[in-house]
């Protein structure tokens, strides 16, 4: 599986460019500098939610596919013990 890292200020800015662009689409007047500032706050407290929701999704992936190579590897284990077992009493 590929391990993807993305940072805040990569999704702050995806973030932001995406929102100027929605709001270029509504036809309003051009923004002010209090409106870009706010724009600018949101998209970064949009990027740290993503970014927390992203790292946790990793997480999960890691360990569900660690729990799932431990149970193959016990499979494993337990078939060699059976037959170890199997030797042992036929000699």
């Amino acid at each position: 599986m590929e391990n993807q890292k993305t940072s805040k200020k990569a999704l702050r800015s995806l973030i932001s460019e995406s929102m100027q662009e929605a709001l270029r689409s509504l036809e309003l007047p051009e923004p002010s500098k209090k409106v870009k500032k706010l724009l600018d706050r949101n998209s970064k407290r949009l990027a740290d939610v993503y970014a927390h929701i992203l790292k946790r999704e990793n997480k999960k992936k890691k360990k569900a596919e660690k729990f799932m190579e431990d149970a193959v590897g016990k499979k494993k284990q337990k078939k060699a013990k059976s037959e170890r077992k199997r030797e042992l009493e036929t000699a």
